[in-house]
């Protein structure tokens, strides 16, 4: 039967009938597992993973939300963070939340697996009060610009069946597929179920980088692949469309190899240039401040890039007093920038914006 659009599409369940040519394949997993690898290694490099986890994540989530064509920088991300949530503009506060779904998936993962209630879990978190758990009715995708339907996803009545197989394929431990080609095809498989009324792009990409740290090919979610998708989003929604139409899988599974692959290692070298940055300013401050150098001062300033004494003297357990006079002590030598924002004196640590803005 020919694909028609403007039906619900009738999902076949997985695994997928792949077709010929995985050979060409072979060349693009051992290349991105090489460099996830390495990724892996390099994270325990960092001296306190946990603490540094959030501005890569930031990163990630700007460019997710780009995606979906949430507009915004990192930079302005980090300084809307230290607002309270009724003064944040509404495109910083939606990154926040991707952010914040990002890690309730990560530390949900140490009690459920991946599946329907960390699924729903995320998606709380990310749309919050408009999260309303999977769709009851049918949806479609249309061309925005000239409402040509794109794509009609399964029927609501079919979600819970169609999950429930997903969730049995990411966990089979019996099929000996790679994880990194079950990575995209679970991903695809989740993108065409589009389980919610809104938010299913942003749940899946999150999906995707969770499900790399479940395989154990890296042990934080931490690699930058919604930078690679938005670089090249009309061959992904192309790639996507011909998996549901001519079931073609090897090219968008070797799209996304591709990805994992270049994005594992362009966060590589942003995660050493960090490394190298940490080490210089952690050795610059005990040098040039020697009164005020602590590990959880230099720490702080890298887990969050943009900072306020009252965030800072919170962190520490200072006063935000002593904290102005830290960081105003940090601004002279030469280790931060400070700036106006309103009502607020900011606290930046400009050479890692950059990095994270790269």
């Amino acid at each position: 039967m020919s694909f028609d659009a403007t039906y619900p599409f009738p999902l076949p369940e997985l695994p997928p009938k792949l077709d010929s040519g995985q050979k060409t394949l072979v060349k693009w997993l051992l290349k991105a597992r090489t460099e996830l690898g390495e990724l892996k290694g390099y994270s325990h490099a960092l001296p306190n993973p946990g603490l540094l986890l959030s501005p890569s994540i930031l990163r990630e989530s700007v460019a997710s939300s780009g995606i979906e064509n949430i507009n915004t920088t990192v930079e302005k991300v980090l300084e809307q963070q230290l607002f309270p949530e009724s003064e944040q503009r509404i495109e910083n506060k939606e990154v926040l939340r991707y952010r914040d779904a990002v890690l309730y998936g990560f530390t949900g993962m140490r009690k459920l697996p991946i599946g329907n209630r960390l699924i729903l879990g995320i998606h709380k978190e990310l749309l919050a009060e408009n999260s309303h758990g999977y769709r009851k009715t049918q949806n479609r995708i249309e061309n925005s610009s000239t409402g040509k339907v794109l794509y009609t996803p399964p029927s609501s009545g079919e979600i819970s069946k169609l999950i429930a197989n997903w969730e049995s394929y990411i966990h089979n431990q019996a099929d000996e597929t790679d994880p990194l080609i079950k990575c995209a095809i679970s991903h695809y498989q989740f993108e065409a179920i589009h389980p919610f009324g809104d938010g299913n792009g942003r749940t899946g990409r999150i999906l995707m980088v969770l499900y790399l740290v479940q395989e154990g090919l890296l042990s934080f979610p931490m690699i930058y692949i919604s930078g690679y998708i938005n670089k090249h989003r009309s061959e992904y929604y192309r790639l996507l469309n011909e998996v549901t139409s001519k079931g073609k899988w090897t090219e968008f599974i070797e799209y996304m190899l591709k990805g994992f692959y270049l994005q594992a290692k362009e966060t590589k070298e942003v995660l050493l240039k960090i490394i190298a940055l940490h080490q210089a300013m952690k050795e610059g401050i005990k040098q040039k401040c020697p009164a005020i150098y602590s590990s959880d001062l230099v720490e702080q300033l890298f887990a969050m890039p943009i900072i306020t004494p009252v965030r800072l003297g919170t962190l520490l357990g200072i006063h935000y007093t002593t904290a102005t006079r830290h960081l105003k002590q940090l601004e002279q030598k030469g280790f931060l920038v400070n700036q106006q924002v309103g009502k607020y004196q900011l606290y930046i640590n400009k050479s890692l914006v950059e990095l994270l803005r790269s």
